[in-house]
């Protein structure tokens, strides 16, 4: 189902934009709680389009079993984004604390 949604050129540039926002949010330090769940949630589509049980075919042969479904980097980078988003650690290296004095942040804190 994934694949389908993204092997196009739609699908292509949703997903690299999407990458280019959450790595400016993190370099930057601000926006992390918004970019620590949107860089999971493509954590956990990445994973699913490589499911264990998918198959491939790589240079004309079959190809099963992409990932280990336990320790996955996937879930390892996912894990990274979140403990980064809920920590704020833009806080500490970056714009964390001048982006949280800005009037749109204090209005809508998910923005933090």
């Amino acid at each position: 189902m994934l694949q389908g949604l993204f092997s196009n050129p739609v699908g292509d540039w949703f997903f690299m934009i999407s990458l280019l926002l959450i790595g400016v949010a993190f370099i930057a330090g601000a926006g992390l709680r918004l970019a620590g769940i949107g860089g999971a949630i493509l954590m956990a589509m990445m994973f699913f389009v490589a499911l264990p049980t998918a198959s491939a075919m790589v240079d004309g042969e079959l190809v099963r079993g992409a990932t280990n479904p336990i320790v996955d980097a996937h879930w390892i980078e996912a894990l990274v984004l979140l403990i980064c988003a809920a920590t704020l650690a833009g806080d500490t290296a970056g714009l964390g604390k001048w982006w949280a004095r800005q009037g749109i942040v204090r209005k809508f804190p998910w923005l933090r």
